[in-house]
């Protein structure tokens, strides 16, 4: 009877523990971002400038690091002289090709999100590590989504969520 309550006792225990290591999720919509994710804690946010072929332009970015993998959204306003001189199929092309340089590309799909154009696709990193890629370019501002951790990360329940949990909105 003592040992049928311990181990009842011991396997609650064990379940409450794992909600307790659960990872909080939260609705993420930064200022000026015109776009909301679920993102699994409180992401960091960072500012950086970009340089470019004279020009330099903003990039801000939210991340949240996890000890099995790290989940990130970007954003970058390009000026009209780069944004009106291609399509949104060539501007994706050119940011995919940028993103796999030195990298394994595998697995792309083209993608809508409203009248946004977007591509979905895993890069195999030089590093080993695996990262699960959104982009989506509407209008001049390029939004990138990013899941990075080990083999079969594109994959993973919390990935897709990350995925299918972004918008895009109005501010």
């Amino acid at each position: 009877m003592f040992r049928s309550r311990f181990v009842a006792g011991l396997g609650l225990a064990l379940v409450f523990a794992g909600a307790a290591g659960a990872q909080a999720w939260t609705s993420f919509s930064p200022e000026g971002g015109r776009y909301r994710v679920d993102m699994p804690g409180m992401p960091a946010v960072n500012t950086q400038p970009i340089s470019g072929p004279g020009q330099t332009i903003t990039m801000t970015d939210a991340k949240v690091d996890l000890p099995s993998a790290s989940y990130a959204v970007s954003f970058v306003d390009y000026p009209d002289r780069i944004a009106l001189s291609a399509s949104s199929d060539v501007m994706l092309d050119k940011v995919r090709d940028g993103m796999s340089a030195g990298n394994t590309l595998r697995g792309e799909k083209k993608l809508t999100l409203g009248r946004a154009q977007g591509r979905e696709f895993t890069l195999t990193k030089a590093s080993g590590a695996t990262a699960a890629v959104r982009i989506y370019w509407q209008r001049n501002r390029l939004y990138q989504l990013s899941v990075t951790g080990g083999p079969g990360i594109e994959n993973q329940p919390d990935t897709r969520r990350f995925f299918a949990s972004f918008a895009l909105v109005r501010s």
